[in-house]
């Protein structure tokens, strides 16, 4: 859907985070009579800190502690009148209600972000409230606009854009099943059902970049709070904070810098002990006799297996179009020891391009060649699905021809190929909830996924699978450790494991790299 309307409404940025999160779908206006559909644009906030413990519960204060709330909504200042202001979403007007009663504020207070006293405050000026229940849409990117932003009395009117942020938009944050369940709740004036996973959850946002397991479990408590369809609610791994830095710095000048990324992408992979040859301080390995060569740096893992390597960021050197075939060679044999039988892989990191007697080189001494940009996807890709990088899979593909730049086609190859059985099984989720809507049961059998899925396979250009390998899958998925499916356990699945049913947990969000395969 195109959202090109240039009408705006001004509401105080932590209020649009809340409808972001999914938090809260209901936003104050100073009408009744509402547009069919705005822009949500932030006011220019200078509240301090007691103003806003006065005007938001504590719950979410501390849900939104260590979140962006704030930096998201912060403008570059240009003159007096106008600054960059970022835009992040839209809005459409579903229903209006019109609150007075001090007794019907307690309970609204309980089902949105703010506090009692706070609403009591605006029937006291407004001597009404109108709240307008709103289906949010997040822009697929933030769209910047120079304007003159609206001052934070402006809360709840409506403002003109410059113009229209136009571009297309993805489904609402709140599903329409959940969106229907939550309005209805509004209007009756229900206490919330969850309060003590609403509390958890708030918590959770004080641990959610300590690991994954909180991670998961704040993105599964959204989902059953109704706060973020299945599809939304992704886990953010906080490495992914560096891991885009890789690409730029292996096509920079700063060599120290990317061979640091370099072991820190390894180690993300499951690489261990992974160290700086020519190090003084790393003799544990055996390598205090080897004198680095001028330019890069070594690296050295010992487990799960051997992998030896070499690190050149490309300005710093400029290695490949200038490097003899001495010098290469010395970085080969001192690094690299292409006569050491227990060295399993060998991988030169390197946005440069070989010369023909490097290339040559580089075959000879069974060396992958790999891009900043390919250590990237693979780094990207384990943050974003954890556990699907199979090292011992991958050892194979680097321990085989072709070596020289033509590796760098051949890992990437491995890493489409872990996209795929991530789409497969992303589709074969999809086929249990469909079954499910369609048929009405709780639960599915492996024929009904099994077809389902063979007559949507070709559309979205994925691999045939036999019945026996959707079984498998779907087991897989409707492990403890998985998550996505539960499994009915019963009599006749115990002796014949055909006649195992499934149903619906949560979706599987295949994530791709905004990095091409082609460099």
């Amino acid at each position: 859907m195109t959202i090109a309307a240039t009408t705006a409404l001004c509401l105080p940025p932590l209020e649009i985070e809340a409808l972001l999160q999914g938090r809260m779908m209901v936003a104050t206006s100073h009408t009744f009579r509402n547009p069919p559909q705005f822009v949500l644009c932030p006011t220019l906030e200078q509240e301090s800190s007691p103003q806003l413990r006065r005007r938001y519960r504590p719950s979410f204060l501390r849900s939104i502690k260590t979140a962006p709330a704030e930096k998201a909504f912060q403008k570059t200042v240009r003159n007096e009148q106008d600054c960059v202001t970022t835009l992040y979403a839209w809005a459409k007007f579903d229903a209006c209600r019109i609150y007075t009663q001090s007794h019907d504020l307690e309970a609204l207070s309980k089902l949105t972000i703010w506090t009692a006293e706070y609403l009591q405050e605006l029937v006291h000026i407004q001597h009404k409230i109108f709240l307008m229940m709103l289906q949010v849409y997040r822009f697929e990117r933030p769209v910047p606009m120079i304007m003159k932003p609206p001052t934070e009395d402006k809360a709840g009117c409506y403002s003109r854009l410059p113009y229209a942020p136009t571009q297309r938009s993805g489904e609402a944050i709140i599903s329409a099943e959940a969106f229907k369940r939550r309005k209805q709740q509004l209007f009756d004036l229900m206490p919330p059902p969850h309060i003590e996973l609403e509390a958890l959850q708030a918590e959770l946002v004080q641990l959610r970049e300590s690991g994954l397991g909180a991670m998961s479990l704040d993105r599964d408590l959204r989902y059953l709070l109704g706060w973020s369809r299945t599809d939304q609610t992704l886990l953010y791994d906080s490495d992914l904070a560096w891991i885009k830095h890789i690409s730029k710095a292996g096509h920079s000048d700063d060599s120290h810098g990317f061979n640091l990324l370099v072991r820190q992408s390894l180690n993300k992979i499951g690489f261990r002990t992974s160290v700086s040859i020519g190090e003084s301080q790393h003799t544990e390995f055996d390598l205090a006799d080897i004198t680095p060569p001028k330019d890069g740096l070594g690296i050295y893992c010992k487990a799960p297996y051997t992998l030896v390597g070499h690190c050149l960021a490309e300005q710093s050197t400029r290695t490949f179009v200038t490097l003899t075939q001495h010098q290469f060679s010395e970085i080969c044999n001192a690094y690299l020891q292409p006569n050491n039988p227990t060295v399993a892989v060998r991988i030169l990191f390197s946005a440069d391009q070989l010369t023909d007697t490097a290339t040559q080189t580089a075959i000879e001494h069974r060396i992958n060649i790999m891009r900043p940009e390919t250590l990237q996807r693979l780094a990207e890709l384990q943050a974003q699905h954890p556990g699907c990088i199979d090292l011992y899979k991958l050892k194979p593909c680097l321990q085989s021809a072709p070596f020289g730049e033509n590796a760098d086609d051949k890992i990437n190859q491995f890493i489409e190929a872990v996209l795929q059985q991530l789409e497969v099984r992303a589709e074969l989720i999809r086929a249990v909830k469909n079954c499910m809507n369609n048929t009405g049961e709780e639960s599915v059998g492996t024929d009904a996924v099994f077809f389902l899925y063979a007559s949507n396979a070709a559309q979205q250009s994925l691999p045939e699978l036999s019945r026996q390998e959707v079984q498998e899958a779907l087991v897989e998925l409707s492990s403890p450790l998985s998550g996505y499916l539960g499994r009915v356990e019963d009599r006749d699945a115990l002796e014949d494991r055909r006649s195992h049913r499934f149903y619906f947990l949560r979706e599987l969000h295949v994530e791709h790299s905004i990095l091409s395969t082609v460099y």
